[in-house]
């Protein structure tokens, strides 16, 4: 008896909250557009295909002509909806009523528009955690699909893995199909032929076998060279024919109409995973190389194919560990959330849920080749999301909250008013986490620490030859002499951080974050106090330190935008004292060369990037955005600025990526015993 083989492809489209039309529009043209009119024209071939909700929104607003070719596909049976959370959340990481309400929107939006019930869906970044099966399964949905990593760790071969299991988790059933790690680095990479070479020798008599292949439908077209490849050089064609070609071993097909042909083939229990690179990224540097140095030594010793199913590395929620930035983005999701679910006005509730949905929006919350955490655009989005929601819920008073907010086994400081919040930390030295101008909605600090990434040490093998590459090899920058600007921070970039030098700073070590510092308060805990009228809300921070006592002042009100920041501090030596004394704030919005973008210092515009050192009573930064920020200060200061860069690894190669603007303000402060120093900044915002 001959042979055969099923084979399904699945394509998975998404697009992030918050992404710039153009770029949308550019994946589309590249990629969801040709990909869908070439299998428009082959109704026999059967597809997968799952659309995050964010992009699908777009797609109806922006191309009502590609959901028309959508739906004719779908209603002929050649489409198989696949479903997900709406906005891409990962999943373990969002409250568990979320898990189900996300799926359920999605299912519904494409029952609506397309006329199909999901019965499959597909999990954002393939992050699996064993609990999701009891909620992916009450939101209806009968099917997922991950990687076969996640099978191989549980000790299963290549041969066990062209079928679907079936999870179990307090009663609750789920099936999970395997994506063939091996069939995502050959399409489309590799010759058709290869392709077919590889089902063959898994085909079977008993015609019970399914490959799968579901991966990023952006491969198809917009990743690097792709296109060309795809598309004009027919790529994809080849290989349709080939397939059909070759009809008595494959049969393409959808994964729910084969559950319905072939039954699964056991019960298993899938650990805690995502995909390989994943699961690399995620690790701290050091322990990132020391993988790969293994990794290396098992290939070279030719053991890798053996013992490749039991190295892996760490799970995604360490990304909450590795940058406090994402850390913060999920923590504050989770306290507006709580805020939303508090809400009394039904109507409200939903509105303000909205936009939390969207604020869990995944890609803003990692980093790896892809990932969006060190686009500052996908993270104003994030915030941008949950603050509306929060002002859904119209709060106008004065108020704060006493609580480990960040789960580090410290206290946080949130205050907030009709304008403002401000997050702030007093075991880093009372400085601001985080400060939002809810009238726009905007996070001004919104800011990423210069980090060491283990691929850093790849700058080195840049080169021109990518052509023909998976993206995971190819080591290519958009520019030159990025290793020029290759710093790391001391820690996390906050806010009115106070620092006193053992000399006038120069500004070249400002920027390379190498300045002698006799104090950093990041490394302080300060103490507090909060006074509290109908009017104003004050918080007090004050610490000792070897000859001088510093308090700090933030000063909110209710009926005025603005923001008043005092500074005292007073001798208790028994001598006078000369401090080089400094606070910095870091600031972010978003277009660092966009003439609509800029510093405005005296009569002088200035870019957002520019470096500059000058004596100000005043600063005021202009944003395209519609935002204002002046900075005035009743004793003039010496105001340094730099820009804060990142040399981050993407699909496209290394390339600089503008996080925000350092502004570093430094006075001589000489104190007679006994004295005080006093200096009040006020920042209006509009």
């Amino acid at each position: 008896m001959a042979k055969s083989i099923y084979f399904s492809l699945g394509i998975h489209n998404h697009q992030p909250v918050g992404n710039f039309d153009f770029v949308i529009e550019r994946a589309y043209e590249m990629s969801y557009k040709p990909l869908i009119d070439f299998f428009f024209k082959y109704p026999d071939f059967p597809i997968n295909v799952h659309f995050s909700g964010f992009l699908l929104l777009w797609l109806e607003k922006n191309h009502p002509e590609y959901f028309e070719k959508l739906k004719i596909m779908a209603e002929r049976g050649q489409i198989e909806f696949v479903s997900g959370g709406f906005y891409e959340p990962i999943l373990p990481i969002i409250p568990d009523k979320d898990k189900v309400q996300q799926i359920k929107k999605l299912n519904k939006y494409i029952y609506d528009k397309f006329g199909q019930t999901p019965k499959g869906m597909w999990l954002a970044e393939r992050v699996w955690e064993p609990h999701l099966v009891k909620y992916i399964a009450e939101a209806g949905i009968e099917y997922v699909v991950v990687d076969d990593a996640h099978f191989f760790s549980v000790g299963l071969k290549e041969e066990d893995l062209f079928g679907y299991y079936l999870m179990e988790e307090q009663g609750y059933k789920l099936a999970v199909f395997p994506i063939s790690m091996k069939l995502r680095y050959l399409i489309p990479f590799a010759d058709p032929e290869e392709t077919i070479t590889y089902l063959n020798k898994f085909a079977s008599e008993d015609k019970s076998k399914i490959a799968l292949l579901f991966d990023d439908g952006e491969k198809f077209g917009l990743w690097p060279d792709t296109y060309r490849t795809v598309y004009e050089e027919g790529w994809l064609e080849r290989f349709v024919s080939k397939m059909k070609e070759n009809f008595l071993l494959v049969t393409p097909v959808n994964l729910y109409t084969y559950m319905k042909r072939i039954k699964p083939k056991g019960r298993i229990y899938l650990p805690t995973a995502s995909y390989r690179e994943m699961m690399e990224w995620v690790l701290f540097p050091e322990a990132q190389k020391e993988l790969e140095e293994l990794v290396e030594k098992l290939k070279t010793e030719n053991l890798w194919d053996k013992f490749s199913p039991y190295v892996k590395g760490g799970f995604w929620r360490n990304f909450l560990a590795k940058y406090d930035e994402s850390n913060h983005m999920q923590k504050k999701m989770l306290y507006v959330w709580k805020k939303v679910q508090d809400c009394p006005d039904e109507e409200v509730k939903e509105k303000a849920m909205e936009e939390v949905f969207q604020g869990q929006a995944n890609d803003a919350y990692w980093h790896g080749i892809f990932g969006g955490l060190y686009l500052p655009h996908l993270r104003t989005a994030v915030y941008e999301h949950l603050i509306k929601a929060e002002n859904y819920l119209k709060n106008n008073e004065l108020g704060f909250n006493i609580f480990d907010f960040d789960c580090d086994g410290n206290d946080e400081i949130i205050v907030e008013s009709p304008f403002f919040n401000l997050y702030l930390s007093p075991n880093h030295g009372g400085s601001v986490l985080e400060w939002d101008f809810k009238t726009k909605a905007f996070n001004l600090t919104n800011v990423l620490t210069r980090r060491k990434e283990a691929y850093h040490s790849k700058l080195s093998y840049v080169t021109s030859e990518a052509q023909g590459k998976s993206i995971h090899e190819r080591w290519t920058a958009k520019e030159e002499g990025l290793e020029n600007i290759l710093f790391y921070d001391n820690h996390r970039r906050v806010s009115f951080t106070e620092k006193i030098f053992k000399s006038e700073p120069v500004l070249e070590d400002l920027w390379k974050d190498s300045s002698g510092l006799e104090v950093d308060s990041f490394y302080e805990s300060y103490d507090y106090k909060i006074d509290k009228d109908e009017n104003k809300i004050r918080v007090l921070f004050s610490r000792i330190f070897r000859g001088f006592e510093l308090y700090k002042s933030y000063i909110l009100y209710k009926d005025k935008s603005f923001v008043d920041v005092v500074y005292e501090i007073k001798n208790v030596s028994e001598i006078p004292i000369s401090l080089n004394f400094g606070w910095e704030i870091n600031l972010n919005f978003l277009a660092p060369n966009h003439p609509d973008y800029y510093f405005l210092i005296g009569n002088q515009k200035y870019p957002l990037s520019s470096f500059g050192i000058e004596k100000v009573n005043n600063w005021k930064i202009f944003s395209g955005i519609e935002i204002e920020l002046e900075c005035v200060l009743d004793v003039e200061a010496i105001l340094y600025r730099y820009p804060i860069e990142t040399v981050s690894l993407s699909e496209e190669g290394f390339e600089r990526v503008y996080q925000g603007s350092a502004l570093i303000h430094f006075y001589k402060v000489d104190l007679p015993v006994g004295s005080i120093w006093r200096t009040t900044i006020r920042f209006w915002v509009k």
